[in-house]
């Protein structure tokens, strides 16, 4: 990690004590001490850029409309510095923020697969993927069309079309600043529903197509500007454990 920080020429000094060009380390620090080692670094404030933001230069005497070049060169130093912290901050804190997310991706993920193997994948969206993915309302919904397997029937409470009409097969991803909480899709969480994401399902198999939805309280929450790769990782999971369901029901299916 990379972080530019201010330190006192106090520090400095003290580390200067201990170059080789002291050798003795009860010889008190002087003027000349500190010139001689400048003179032998000439790259130090190469090195060290920061050190200006401690100094005080020496004043000249200006007349109207003459500007001392040591000032502005010292402005721009200091400004730059601050972009520079500025500009870090930015990247470790996004980056701390991407971590997390994609950690708590993966822990959806696997949530997910077990909630399949006990046969309660439904329950495994609505209960901890709202923990996991830092929502409000999660939702596995399919339309009620066709004939469907014994556990998609619960939560087929969507009309035919509904899923064209919110995440057509051009767009699979809808990410909603603002919306209405739609109880066939959240359920009893409806009314908490301010802004949402919901991702397209097509498991196939002569199933029909559904939805992932996660619901949040918050307006803009979600919005289009927002990448989607994570929900879409999550959703094809999910798609794949609602494909296993397919087989074995139909005559002729595999398995």
């Amino acid at each position: 990690m990379f972080r530019l920080e201010r330190r006192p020429l106090g520090l400095f000094w003290e580390q200067a004590t201990r170059e080789s060009w002291l050798n003795d380390n009860s010889t008190p620090l002087t003027d000349d001490a500190v010139l001689a080692y400048l003179t032998e670094n000439p790259a130090f404030l190469d090195r060290r850029p920061e050190a200006l933001l401690h100094l005080v230069l020496p004043g000249s005497a200006r007349g109207d409309g003459v500007v001392d070049i040591r000032d502005f060169v010292v402005r721009r130093l200091k400004d730059e510095l601050r972009e520079m912290r500025d500009g870090t901050d930015a990247l470790i804190q996004t980056t701390r923020i991407n971590m997390s997310l994609l950690n708590r991706t993966h822990q959806a993920v696997l949530t997910v697969l077990q909630g399949d193997e006990k046969g309660t994948l439904g329950e495994t969206v609505a209960d901890d993927l709202t923990l996991l993915l830092d929502v409000d309302v999660a939702a596995l919904r399919f339309e009620n069309a066709g004939r469907l397997p014994a556990r998609s029937a619960p939560l087929a409470t969507l009309p035919e079309g509904y899923v064209d009409m919110v995440a057509p097969r051009e767009r699979p991803i809808a990410l909603r600043a603002q919306a209405k909480g739609d109880e066939r899709l959240f359920g009893g969480g409806a009314g908490l529903v301010a802004s949402d994401a919901l991702a397209r399902l097509e498991p196939g198999n002569g199933h029909p197509p559904g939805l992932l939805a996660l619901g949040d309280r918050h307006p803009g929450a979600f919005s289009e500007e927002q990448a989607s790769d994570l929900l879409s990782f999550v959703a094809r999971v999910v798609e794949h454990c609602v494909r296993q369901w397919t087989f074995g029901d139909r005559p002729g299916a595999p398995g």
